[in-house]
């Protein structure tokens, strides 16, 4: 388990512990874990339920720091505690969150308040004066995208919860098929529990791969094979159309570059000699992919040539650390990754 995912459970752990912080701030590219995060700080802080009187939510661009603080500065009527939740922090102007200030040198100590904030699309600059104060009063905690060898555990644990087994195959195809984001995990797994419905008397279910290919449409790993389909063909536009296609429907450029990067490390693993001899199953196991999505990777393996494929992954680091930390952006990095893919006489760097 990496230190991220260890911060998030004592995260949760030091909330049933309590006391509760009259700041939270929760912030992070995993929307699962921070919709539970506010959930839980919401029970820790009103156990007894809330009402109308005593909660007010906020939402993004059409908050106001004014009517955050005022709200926040109300007295708690029949109740020990107010909650006041701002979601989607990342799109409130950071002059308007400047409002905030003297509230958070001094808080309210019958109100809690929850700061909620997706940055998976949208940074927030953490360099910002009222970003460094907010930091400082509040309890903080980010919700990262959980590495892939995280996500089997977070599955399986998922699914134990429903009394249900899921074999190492049935795990891969989940990964292979609807992606990383927990949430479409998590849906995943509610059509999997309903479609094959309650438990024998006395035991768990056991869910077959059979199953979960007739429930679990792959429209997203479909839809990264589009995209790295047009880059084997070195078809440098249609690349670009499924990209914007990909960044309209919420995904972000850095979980692309992640899609692809890890569909080229399987396709260089497929080149090695000893598993061109090896039969599908023995291929799929040793790549860590379901067979049924072998034939894919398969096939480009047979397109690029060993150079390429190193050059590529080298090109993939670089854009992995420019979407991380670059001014240039998002849309304009990928872009050049795409254009020294498809375009050969393109220098590799830029």
């Amino acid at each position: 388990m990496s230190k991220q995912a260890d911060r998030a459970r004592q995260f949760f752990k030091d909330l049933k512990k309590g006391p509760v912080a009259p700041i939270y701030f929760v912030h992070g590219e995993e929307t699962y874990l921070l919709d539970r995060a506010v959930e839980a700080i919401v029970e820790a802080a009103a156990p007894e339920g809330t009402n109308d009187f005593n909660l007010d939510t906020f939402q993004g661009r059409s908050a106001s720091g004014d009517a955050i603080r005022s709200a926040a500065e109300m007295l708690p009527m029949m109740s020990k505690r107010r909650l006041v939740v701002v979601r989607d922090m990342q799109e409130i102007p950071l002059s308007e969150l400047g409002q905030l200030e003297d509230y958070f040198a001094n808080p309210s100590p019958t109100t809690c308040l929850i700061l909620h904030a997706r940055t998976a699309q949208k940074k927030i600059d953490g360099r910002s004066g009222i970003i460094k104060k907010l930091k400082k009063a509040a309890e903080v905690c980010e919700f990262k995208a959980l590495y892939e060898n995280e996500i089997p555990a977070f599955l399986e644990r998922q699914a134990a919860r429903r009394g249900m087994r899921l074999s190492r195959q049935v795990v891969q195809y989940l990964v292979d098929a609807v992606g990383t984001d927990m949430a479409e995990l998590e849906q995943s797994l509610e059509k999997i529990d309903l479609y094959i419905g309650a438990a024998p008397e006395g035991g768990g279910r056991q869910v077959d791969i059979d199953e979960v290919q007739e429930i679990i449409a792959h429209t997203r790993v479909r839809t990264v094979f589009d995209l790295t389909d047009a880059l084997g063909a070195r078809n440098y536009q249609q690349a670009l159309l499924i990209m914007e296609r990909m960044l309209l429907d919420g995904q972000s450029a850095l979980v692309i570059s992640h899609m692809i990067s890890r569909h080229f490390r399987i396709v260089a693993r497929l080149q090695d000699p000893a598993l061109r001899s090896a039969n599908n199953s023995d291929a799929a196991r040793a790549v860590g992919v379901s067979p049924f999505f072998l034939k894919d990777y398969q096939r480009h393996a047979r397109t690029f040539a060993p150079d390429e494929l190193a050059s590529i992954l080298r090109q993939m680091l670089e854009v992995d650390v420019a979407l991380k930390s670059s001014p240039v952006p998002d849309r304009v990095i990928l872009e050049l990754l795409f254009a020294r893919i498809c375009m050969k006489a393109l220098p590799q760097r830029a």
